[in-house]
């Protein structure tokens, strides 16, 4: 739990949106992430070699772990419910609910080609 409303802090006290290059896309992505199969998924767009480098290194890793990135060739609608609800419910204490997330987690990342 402490770990989780450390992620939640972050996310909206604006020490990840002010992180650069990356930070608002990080932000973006939460927002955008669902609970699925046991963990948490999302897409991202990422100009890293390799790919969520920096974003692992600077937040991710603190707070997910056995992520597993793959490159999403063609879009896919994410389903369940939304991450970011999840992490206010635990953190704030309203309904709570008592699921847990896994440590099985899934970024997909966007390739980007700039020439």
């Amino acid at each position: 739990m402490g770990e989780l409303a450390s992620f939640w802090a972050a996310l909206n006290d604006n020490t990840i949106e002010r992180q650069e290059p990356d930070g608002k896309e990080i932000v973006a992505s939460m927002k955008r992430a669902v609970m699925a199969r046991n963990g948490v998924e999302w897409d991202e767009t990422c100009y890293c070699t390799p790919p969520l480098r920096h974003e692992r290194s600077t937040v991710y890793d603190k707070f997910f772990e056995h992520m597993k990135i793959e490159p999403l060739t063609s879009p896919q609608p994410l389903q369940g419910g939304r991450f970011w609800d999840y992490l206010r419910d635990q953190t704030i204490g309203s309904k709570g609910g008592g699921r847990e997330v896994s440590a099985v987690n899934q970024a997909r990342y966007v390739p980007i080609r700039i020439l």
